[in-house]
């Protein structure tokens, strides 16, 4: 695998016959999620962790959408909340024309089929006292799909699907390596042919050799089976080979939002600058003196700044006259169509343009 090198880009989107854009699949709208701070005697609240702010995300049918940010940014919480394994605070998630956050657990149930996950940690996601096949079959007798030989048919064509030999069905998670388990939870969440699979940093806790593979495994999957990932992640360059979009997020906010190649060539927005900066390049050679450092601390999402989030680590803001920055701490910054497709939730996106 080549890192830095799309290899998705070609892929089709599934498109409405009225218009070339894609078709939405998920739609995210006003998303928040506080956590309550409690203390004293009486537990009482006393404060609040603003993990996700409003939240305002499109995923279309077909594509592949990174989401990426620095760790503590919300971007696992996301995840969890739009396929509801936390209840949101305040807001709408709508999978293919239906509510999530409005279902019953009848519905619910139904609507699991379509939606699925992979956590990040390979070993704690699976019950060490079930065999994979087991961990593999469950959500098809929880959703009553198959039953006796053709259960364990289906949990062998899933084994085959994502690498896995027939005879490891009846071994424990012990037995396996990290990256023959992340291959186990990938062949969990296709057992239902979902629509959506969230990944949650499905690659971080594996090796460089072993994440490409499952890299190559998820994109042959999606080809295959017509899947929509939200792939979650702080690997720039994972990030870059497998998405068709991004979206990048800052304390609880998406800060800016466009096509792989838009992003990395033309960020527009200082944060994402700094992102890009600042991720590894191979060659010792290379000239660094573009390197974007940013000052301070990452503030807490408990009291996270007024205004721009990102004005207090900003570099850009510091190149501002007086008035300017005056309303970068005031003002929260829309998400504006600055280009074509490309988003940025930046008063002064525009001066990060380059010239002509």
């Amino acid at each position: 695998m080549e890192w830095g090198v799309p290899v998705n880009s070609t892929l089709d989107l599934k498109t409405n016959a009225e218009s070339e854009r894609p078709s939405v699949l998920l739609q995210i709208q006003g998303v928040k999620k506080h956590f309550p701070i409690k203390k004293g005697f009486f537990n009482r609240q006393v404060g609040a962790v603003r993990a996700l702010d409003g939240i305002d995300l499109e995923v279309f049918a077909g594509e592949t959408l990174g989401l990426v940010g620095e760790s503590g940014c919300g971007k696992s919480t996301l995840g969890r909340v739009i396929l509801r394994l936390l209840p949101v605070t305040e807001g709408k998630v709508i999978m293919d024309g239906t509510s999530v956050l409005s279902c019953d657990s009848g519905e619910m149930k139904n609507l699991r089929r379509h939606m699925q996950i992979v956590f990040q940690n390979p070993y704690a996601s699976l019950d060490p006292r079930m065999t994979v096949g087991q961990s593999i079959s469950e959500p098809l007798e929880v959703h009553g799909t198959a039953k006796g030989n053709e259960l364990r048919k289906q949990v062998i064509e899933l084994m085959n699907l994502t690498g896995l030999a027939a005879s490891m069905v009846d071994r424990y998670p012990h037995e396996f390596s990290g990256g023959q388990r992340q291959r186990v939870g990938i062949a969990r969440a296709l057992a239902l042919r979902p629509k959506l699979i969230v990944l949650d940093e499905p690659v971080s806790a594996l090796d460089v050799s072993v994440q490409a593979q499952i890299l190559n495994l998820l994109i042959d999957l999606r080809r295959e089976f017509k899947l929509t990932y939200l792939f979650i992640a702080h690997n720039l360059d994972v990030v870059r080979y497998i998405s068709d979009r991004i979206a990048v997020m800052y304390l609880g906010k998406i800060v800016e939002t466009g096509k792989t190649a838009q992003i990395y060539r033309t960020p527009l927005h200082p944060y994402s600058q700094a992102l890009i900066s600042a991720a590894p390049v191979p060659d010792p050679l290379a000239d660094r003196s573009k390197r974007v450092l940013l000052q301070g601390d990452l503030p807490s999402p408990a009291s996270p700044p007024s205004g721009c989030r990102f004005h207090t680590r900003c570099p850009l803001r510091l190149q501002l006259p007086a008035e300017q920055k005056d309303l970068c701490a005031k003002e929260d910054p829309a998400l504006r169509e600055i280009t074509p497709e490309h988003w940025s939730a930046c008063h002064y996106a525009e001066t990060l343009l380059p010239a002509d």
